[in-house]
């Protein structure tokens, strides 16, 4: 255990598949009246190529229509992408009825859907461009089961590219299509892209592609990265690959009472971010509880909770405190999304913001956001974290518990021991077990001064399930000479938290337990010996354990 740890510190460094019916249910229409920064465009129609399908399909017309959005004032402006996700309509219907282009006014536009978020962002002074990506998930033109995302993601980098192709030469004084006056009002140093459920994907996608292209080449490339509750529509665990992030800043955000990605795999974009030895750029999860996964697009009618109506105390509307409805998520994103922006394009860097985002490695983990309930997974590059323990990297040998302690690992999609394993089913964990309050886990550390270090964190989940009780910890650091200082983890903890109703398919995601190092005063952090956990204060208990960090910014 301690080799590993030294070679680490050395060094410094179900499906996800949105189950939604095919019937379509009611929508809304957002009047663009009612957002005076924001009007809809129509730039004509481009054809598109496909691979993968037969030859009649090998070509697919598409409108290029959206919404946008400039600041009053002179440019330029920073600008944003807003991608929407996949949504019921004419265009993805039930059985063999989907059609595109859709007859004339029966499509849903769910571009429109985000003109509240445009809004906001022009008022805050970024120009926003919501293309219509309804036929990137049109369930036609050789479309199937099968091939349905592989498409998407072909369709939807081209339709972007199309419509970022209009804003520049717009830009550039070219006729560009949209009823406004863009020449010179686009800072091409600064594109952040958000997208919102497949849109998120797409999002991901497109921006890896887009960062690796040869600079001479391209002019707007996008250097912040929000994601709302993505997904690829296909089982993570088939395909964990196809999760990727590019090496810019990135917020990952997603509901606790999300029942469209019901497995959490949205999260997974975390997991290869921790992966990716080269990354230069932090991301950061947030799981803001109470929020669902519709109502981050005013277009979408449905509640989705109803289609899985478990864990109430938590989800359900009627009788949860902590449930969220549609005018707040929509608040919530909004804010959350022009705080964001404002921190990692800011210098000098806004430490304040990256406190209250959840991206300060030297501050505890944020326990509210907008006075909203929240947990936070904040992935740091590898020379800014040493790794004291990994459940998923880590060799067989574990540290040595008390007799009381019994430890089994889960690891990331696979069977876990003889136990069922609740969602999402990565990453790795040790799973820690205990009958009575007084146990403990003792973790060996690497002869590696750790005073360079801020904090240190652990990324752990509580298992719901389990007790009834609140479960409480403490953290000991020792020295070489001795000297051993406990900083005591109250239940209030975001990662602690656990909600007063057991959930029937509870989910166990690790997130950050963060200790600022200046809380151990009196400790030689150039000299540690050990570090303990210790389980003094409830019983029985248990607790999934995924990494031991030293953390710094």
């Amino acid at each position: 255990m301690t080799q590993l740890a030294l070679g680490f510190c050395l060094a410094l460094i179900g499906a996800g598949l949105p189950a939604q019916s095919l019937a379509p249910p009611p929508t809304l229409t957002p009047d663009l009246a009612d957002f005076p920064l924001v009007q809809s465009y129509n730039l004509g129609e481009v054809t598109i190529s496909q691979q993968g399908v037969a030859a009649p399909f090998h070509t697919m017309p598409i409108p290029l229509t959206g919404a946008i959005a400039v600041p009053d004032g002179p440019g330029p402006f920073p600008w944003v992408l807003l991608l929407h996700g996949r949504h019921p309509g004419c265009h993805f219907a039930d059985g063999d009825d989907s059609q595109w282009p859709c007859p004339p006014g029966t499509e849903t536009r769910y571009d429109w859907g985000l003109a509240y978020l445009a809004q906001a962002l022009a008022e805050a002074g970024y120009g926003v461009l919501v293309p219509n990506l309804n036929g990137a998930f049109a369930d036609t033109h050789g479309a199937t089961a099968a091939n349905r995302s592989t498409l998407a993601d072909q369709r939807s980098g081209q339709i972007i590219e199309a419509h970022l192709t209009r804003l520049e030469a717009a830009h550039r004084g070219e006729p560009g299509g949209f009823d406004l006056s863009l020449e010179g009002q686009v800072d091409d140093s600064k594109l952040a892209v958000v997208g919102h459920s497949m849109g998120g994907g797409a999002a991901a996608l497109w921006a890896s592609g887009r960062t690796q292209v040869n600079p001479a080449e391209k002019t707007l490339t996008p250097s912040a990265l929000v994601l709302v509750a993505p997904t690829r529509s296909q089982p993570v665990s088939d395909r964990p690959d196809v999760f990727q992030l590019p090496d810019v800043p990135t917020a990952v955000l997603m509901g606790g009472c999300d029942r469209d990605i019901f497995d959490f795999s949205s999260l997974y974009y975390l997991e290869t971010a921790r992966q990716d030895s080269a990354r230069t750029t932090p991301a950061i999860g947030v799981l803001l509880w109470g929020a669902n996964h519709n109502f981050f697009n005013a277009a979408v009618a449905p509640d989705d909770y109803y289609r899985q109506p478990n864990h109430g105390d938590l989800c359900d509307p009627q009788r949860s405190a902590y449930r969220l409805s549609r005018v707040v998520q929509e608040d919530v994103l909004s804010q959350y999304i022009i705080t964001f922006l404002q921190a990692v394009w800011s210098e000098p860097t806004d430490r304040h913001s990256l406190a209250t985002l959840g991206l300060a490695p030297d501050r505890a983990a944020p326990s509210h956001l907008q006075g909203l309930s929240i947990a936070t997974h904040l992935v740091l590059p590898t020379t800014h974290r040493c790794t004291v323990f990994n459940a998923e990297t880590s060799p067989d040998q574990l540290p040595q518990p008390s007799p009381g302690l019994t430890l089994h690992r889960c690891p990331s999609f696979a069977a876990c021991a003889d136990r069922p394993r609740p969602y999402p089913k990565f990453p790795g964990v040790l799973v820690l077990d205990w009958a009575t309050p007084a146990e403990q886990l003792h973790f060996p550390l690497p002869s590696v001064p750790i005073n360079a270090f801020d904090s240190l964190e652990l990324r752990l989940a509580m298992n719901a399930n389990f007790t009834d009780s609140k479960v409480a910890l403490g953290l000991i650091l020792q020295d070489q000479q001795g000297k051993a200082v406990r900083v005591d983890i109250p239940v209030t903890a975001p990662a602690l938290r656990q909600f007063s109703e057991k959930a029937t398919s509870g989910h166990t995601y690790p997130t950050a337990l963060r200790v600022p190092l200046q809380q151990f005063h009196g400790v030689d952090l150039t000299a540690l010996e050990s570090l303990t956990i210790v389980f003094d204060q409830a019983s029985p208990g248990r607790l999934y354990l995924s990494t031991i960090d030293f953390v710094r910014r």
